[in-house]
């Protein structure tokens, strides 16, 4: 049975067909799905929506890097833990805005961060996405997909606090800047070996080759030379959560603050202007739901007389297919709207988004 599936994850079987094309593995005839058009002028086979499927990030929210500093642990063995402390300023992280699929094609929130003085045109235009809402000025804004579940929790002007979210030991993926490094060296940059510092070299820290002369003359793509570093878009994975200091009423104090274990990208707070943004959520494990997609039986059609071709295989796959960066699912809840009944001389007998489908004959995906 294990082989079965895993030969009816590759196509998906819809129905037997003259024309579609068929693979034997272990006594087991896999069939390719039958094309079903998501649109009067687009066609989709069902095998393509056999995807790898994609985890959403969860609700997260923002704050700045502080320092770093050292706990000390003492449950089991004495040891001391480097680790980074994060707050968040007074006015919090709130919900600037709720997206969903019947209008734009995935379960979305976005937060913002950090209020604000407008001071010239450009910040009042910039304000003015907020302010028409009833909302501050908010300085950083950050989209997250979420579930369905997790989207009916919040609305649009809820302060989002992290033990909300969050709890000590969970693992959290944070995402920030690296700090600016200047001009640096291939040896520093790429870890190249000097070469000799006496005896008449004239090769100590310089570059090694960059490329032939005649053939292909000239420098390859991706070769290892001098450059900028630092500065970069860097995500810390799986960071844990040491400590959650939450609502803090004190002056001089921030809101929140939270101690992760190890370093986060970006520069401490030695500035009046303070540290670095950066932006933490969930870490994308498969262990929450997070990752499930719509539940799309798979088929299996045995080998032999007198059985029955289209025979359920135990258990289901979560897959998503998206079409320029959009939930394809988005189009049926249109589709459906204007055109309750199939678009207009359209058969929609084998297809698996409306109800009176044969469900012999079709992918069914009985929830959504």
């Amino acid at each position: 049975m294990t082989a079965a599936l895993v030969a009816a994850v590759g196509a998906v079987l819809v129905r037997r067909s003259p024309t579609s094309k068929s693979r034997r593995n272990n006594g087991i005839i896999t069939l390719n799905a039958k094309k079903v058009a998501t649109s009067p002028d687009d066609a989709i086979p069902w095998q393509d929506r056999m995807s790898r499927a994609r985890i959403e990030m969860g609700l997260g929210l923002w704050a700045e890097k502080l320092n770093m500093t050292t706990i000390f642990d003492e449950s089991n063995v004495a040891r001391a833990i480097p680790a980074t402390i994060l707050v968040i300023k007074r006015g919090g992280n709130i919900v600037t805005e709720k997206k969903w699929p019947e209008r734009h094609g995935y379960y979305g929130v976005q937060v913002g961060y950090d209020r604000f003085v407008p001071e010239d045109d450009w910040g009042r235009q910039y304000a003015a996405m907020l302010t028409t809402k009833g909302l501050p000025p908010l300085k950083k804004l950050k989209e997250f997909t979420v579930r369905p579940k997790d989207w009916e929790k919040v609305e649009v002007g809820d302060k989002v606090w992290p033990s909300d979210l969050f709890k000590e030991g969970d693992l959290v993926d944070i995402v920030g800047r690296t700090r600016g490094k200047g001009l640096l060296g291939a040896i520093r940059r790429w870890g190249q070996k000097r070469g000799p510092m006496s005896h008449g070299s004239k090769f100590h820290r310089h570059r090694g080759s960059v490329g032939a002369g005649t053939d292909p003359a000239r420098t390859l793509p991706g070769t290892h030379m001098d450059a900028w570093g630092g500065d970069q878009k860097c995500t810390l994975k799986k960071a844990k959560i040491l400590k959650i200091i939450d609502k803090i009423d004190e002056d001089n104090m921030p809101e929140s603050m939270i101690v992760i274990e190890g370093s986060v990208p970006g520069y401490s707070a030695h500035w009046d202007t303070g540290g670095s943004y950066v932006y933490l959520h969930p870490a994308k494990t498969q262990t929450d739901g997070r990752f499930k997609r719509d539940p799309v039986w798979l088929w299996m059609v045995p080998r032999g007389e007198d059985v029955d071709l289209y025979k359920p295989i135990p258990g289901q796959a979560w897959t998503i297919k998206t079409k320029f960066g959009r939930d394809i699912r988005w189009y049926k809840h249109e589709e459906k709207k204007y055109w309750p009944d199939g678009f207009p001389g359209y058969s929609t007998e084998n297809n698996p988004f409306y109800d009176n489908c044969d469900e012999r004959l079709a992918v069914k995906a009985p929830e959504w």
